[in-house]
């Protein structure tokens, strides 16, 4: 018996992490979405930045606004620019 797998066309990496926005929101088709999830099952590295992905997504999708302290942009604006 032949493994689903062995009928999957690869991705490479790059493939993947320019496509993951697009599958996080749903928006792949369905041979794309085999071809990533296999990927994803076997690759760490993609695995990770997958992760990191989804929760970059999960936390600015939040609704609650941050109240910054007082003068923070101006302190943050002087310390970049002495980089």
């Amino acid at each position: 018996m032949v493994s689903k797998s062995a009928f999957v066309r690869k991705i490479s990496c790059r493939e993947v992490r320019e496509e993951l926005t697009n599958y996080l929101e749903g928006d792949v088709t369905r041979e794309l979405r085999t071809r990533l999830e296999s990927h994803l099952a076997g690759c760490t590295g993609c695995r990770l930045y997958y992760n990191d992905v989804r929760r970059v997504i999960r936390t600015l999708g939040k609704t609650e606004v941050i109240e910054l302290p007082a003068g923070f942009s101006q302190r943050l604006y002087s310390r970049l620019a002495n980089l």
